[in-house]
């Protein structure tokens, strides 16, 4: 009897477990950008946990994306571990000028997965729906709108 209430005490620690580790990660903050003629929902990311976790498991709509908020020094590296859906990659220097864009990155289905990297030290990471960035027109060395963002203190390690 007492062994049969010990097995029953670990299945439910385990159940209880397992509910923990499901919760979804808590969403960051939501800003407006105006990219050509267009609003879009941006949720910036700047905490650790945050940038590890992105949009894994998640989706976005046509006129949302998610902003990587890095701290200086940082060369930002993706991947698309987990995604569900594919993006456009736009890599975003200290001064909101964007120096590299990775357009129609797919989701990562088996390991090993690719990383794209920057190849320097950047602030910013947006990822933006499939097509987005050339549907927009966006291109290298183009300036963005994000002066709000931009005086945000820049995140710490």
């Amino acid at each position: 009897m007492r062994s049969l209430l010990t097995a029953l005490t670990g299945c439910i620690l385990l159940i209880l477990a397992c509910s923990v580790v499901a919760e979804p990660a808590a969403e960051g903050e939501w800003w407006t950008m105006q990219l050509a003629d267009e609003t879009f929902r941006i949720e910036r990311v700047a905490d650790p946990e945050s940038r590890r976790q992105g949009l894994m498991g998640r989706r976005l709509g046509p006129d949302e994306g998610m902003l990587f908020d890095f701290p200086a020094g940082t060369v930002p590296a993706i991947w698309m571990r987990n995604m569900q859906i594919s993006l456009d990659l736009v890599y975003i220097n200290e001064r909101g000028q964007i120096t590299h864009i990775f357009a129609a990155v797919p989701p990562c289905r088996n390991m090993p997965c690719d990383i794209y990297q920057a190849d320097r030290p950047l602030r910013f990471v947006l990822e933006l729906p499939e097509g987005t960035a050339a549907r927009l027109g966006l291109t290298v060395g183009q300036q963005l709108p994000m002066d709000e963002l931009l005086a945000l203190p820049v995140p710490s390690v």
